[in-house]
């Protein structure tokens, strides 16, 4: 499955580069979700990681035609709006810090990211993904896109090397401690309920 998707992102990009106008805005519809998703994952700010992502859709339109190999489309969008998404965070980071020291110390941070899982049913496999949604929260931005892009999105470690420059022994190593992390979050959690 995960082969036919990238030949049709292929395909996509090939007739978009050639000035396809319906092929790209397919590569919109198929792609957008997804880069939504992984901005969020780092700038847990859904309004922004929105403007990021139509920033970079139509930075694409205007580079589309840079890519050389259609068939990694998948990992330069990604890399594209995950760097752009780093790059706010740390704007906001500078800011942040900048007013901090403009209130000699007050600590004006918000917690942007208020996920209310009360609105679950009580059904097995909601409270489950439910309890996996929870511990994902607690794990850091980086652990989180790799497991999100492993097992999610399906994509092999090399493409997660590339998506996120890198080595692939880093990625294994990460998604090894953030596998390790998940377990141990969710075995306190039913720890603390029994």
């Amino acid at each position: 499955m995960h082969e036919k998707s990238q030949i049709l992102d292929e395909l996509l990009v090939l007739r978009a580069q050639r000035g396809d106008r319906e092929a790209f805005e397919q590569l919109v519809l198929k792609w957008h979700k997804k880069l939504l998703y992984q901005s969020h994952i780092r700038t847990r700010d859904w309004e922004q990681s929105q403007d990021i992502v139509q920033d970079v859709w139509q930075w694409l339109v205007g580079n589309l035609g840079k890519l050389r190999d259609a068939g990694k489309f998948g990992a330069w969008v990604r890399t594209v709006v995950d760097r752009r998404s780093i790059d706010w965070v740390r704007k906001q980071q500078r800011i942040r810090n900048q007013q901090t020291t403009l209130t000699n110390g007050s600590n004006q941070a918000i917690d942007t990211c208020t996920t209310d899982y009360s609105d679950f049913a009580d059904d097995p496999d909601e409270r489950h993904l439910t309890e996996i949604e929870q511990a994902m929260s607690q794990l850091n931005a980086d652990s989180k896109i790799i497991i999100v892009l492993y097992y999610s999105e399906s994509s092999s470690i090399e493409t997660i090397s590339e998506i996120l420059k890198i080595p692939k022994g880093t990625v294994k190593s990460r998604l090894f401690h953030a596998r390790e992390k998940l377990k141990k979050i969710i075995k306190q959690k039913n720890y603390e309920r029994s």
